[in-house]
């Protein structure tokens, strides 16, 4: 794996470059009326055993016709049962995407890969489809990879690949990855990360076929340092630690005196609360003796910043939970937050509006996120506001204004409605939602957020 280059990897940010994403969710939903999908089958639809000289398995016909395994002569040495089972309910995936199992998962085809098609979600195709690439997963919970070498047949609706290992199959794509299937994971910035770039979008991967260094320092330090040179970046709605590194954001603007600077990708569709309480538990699980540190959240990762400071020690549904675990608000010394939707925003009413009705209840987790950036009163942001207690941690607003009181995204009534006490501030730029953190240097965004670091 070599590494990447900045200009290699990284597309061009635009300030709402997501959109063509959530629309490729509306399409997929709005395809499905007001009726949820039926439930997948509870068993194999097709096996067979085939041995060295290789053999086909196919599904023969109904929705999941074309659905098919190659196994190449020479890819196995015995005789083997293979088996595809359809729409298995992936909980990373809305079924508008169709997942296939294949399996045995745990036989190695790398010597000579076998052939996987699937069907492709309907979506993907009023889209265009050319960013969609296979994605898979060897083994619940593992972390996907992304397949490059996938061909996408816009006529039979099918998606082929390569594969040297079975499991999870569903054709995706980047922004997808992004919003569902990314890892929750504290990027090492000593640790150069696995990244691809799929049709323009930069995603970290397991499988990536690319390397960049993301943050600044090192994890091993970051746990044991205890003052403003500690910074943790908490990215937003369909984002990604890839988002920060840009000439102007803050990993290349804050001063050397930021000694370490880490990022955390989560998949953000899920919400708030999931991503808040993971971590916790990694901070709690990691942090050395006297362990301090600030957190910049952009958009979504304020809130889920403020979650984290604020409910997840006391959370019941966090796993691993205990009555006498303690909130983390003696450990975060300051946590700003730019262009966050303190009270709700009308892109999280829209997407309510546009996405929830459509989708089978027992799936509306996987779009917590349109819930609590919503102004519904179950939002998160409603129950945070209403139950705010001050902490130990200052908190300090940054918002943009690009006329008409918003900064294309987040509006300046929401982002002040966060009630703030003493020495905590909040400060406006003009500057765009993206350009928060995009354009945090000439901006003076930058200086801005040192001066808050460097505060007693």
């Amino acid at each position: 794996m070599r590494e990447l280059s900045l200009r290699e990897a990284l597309p061009r940010r635009r300030g709402r470059d997501w959109l063509p994403w959530l629309a490729l969710l509306a399409v997929a939903c709005s395809r499905s009326g007001t009726t949820a999908p039926p439930p997948p089958p509870p068993s194999v639809v097709v096996s067979a055993d085939i041995g060295p000289a290789g053999g086909i398995l196919t599904i023969a016909e109904g929705p999941n016709a074309g659905v098919t395994l190659v196994i190449p002569a020479g890819a196995v040495s015995q005789s083997t049962r293979f088996s595809i089972t359809p729409e298995v309910g992936n909980p990373d995936v809305l079924s508008f995407f169709p997942v296939y199992r294949f399996e045995p998962r745990d036989l190695d085809l790398s010597a000579v890969p076998a052939t996987v098609i699937v069907r492709a979600g309907e979506a993907l195709f009023d889209t265009g489809g050319s960013d969609a690439v296979c994605f898979t997963q060897s083994s619940p919970g593992a972390p996907w990879h992304a397949l490059l070498a996938s061909t996408l047949d816009p006529v039979a609706r099918t998606m082929t690949t390569p594969a040297s290992r079975l499991g999870d199959f569903v054709a995706w794509n980047g922004g997808l990855h992004r919003l569902f299937t990314q890892d929750l994971k504290l990027l090492d910035p000593a640790v150069p990360e696995p990244v691809d770039n799929l049709a323009g979008v930069a995603v970290t991967i397991a499988n990536g076929t690319f390397s960049l260094q993301v943050g600044r320092g090192s994890l091993a330090a970051f746990w044991n340092a205890t003052g403003s040179e500690n910074v943790l970046i908490v990215h937003g709605l369909i984002g990604s630690p890839l988002d920060f590194l840009g000439a102007e954001d803050l990993i290349a603007s804050l001063p050397p005196s930021v000694q370490n600077i880490v990022l955390v990708a989560y998949p953000s569709g899920p919400g708030v609360a999931l991503t808040a309480n993971g971590l916790y538990n990694e901070i709690v699980r990691d942090r050395g003796p006297g362990f301090r540190c600030s957190i910049i959240g952009h958009s979504l990762g304020g809130l889920v910043a403020r979650y984290l400071i604020e409910r997840s020690a006391d959370d019941p549904l966090r796993s691993g939970y205990r009555p006498e675990d303690t909130p983390l608000d003696t450990s975060i010394a300051q946590l700003i937050l730019l262009g966050v939707p303190n009270a709700g925003s009308e892109l999280g009413n829209s997407l309510v509006s546009t996405l929830l009705p459509n989708i089978p209840a027992d799936e509306v987790y996987l779009l917590q996120a349109a819930i609590d950036l919503s102004y519904r009163p179950d939002a998160i942001t409603m129950q945070l506001n209403a139950n705010y207690v001050d902490n130990a941690t200052r908190y300090h607003v940054v918002y943009g204004d690009i006329g008409g009181g918003t900064d294309g995204v987040a509006n300046v009534t929401s982002a002040l409605a966060l009630p703030l006490f003493g020495a905590e501030t909040s400060r406006l730029f003009a500057v765009s939602h993206v350009e928060l953190h995009g354009r945090a240097l000439s901006s003076g965004i930058t200086a801005y957020i040192h001066s808050l670091l460097q505060a007693p």
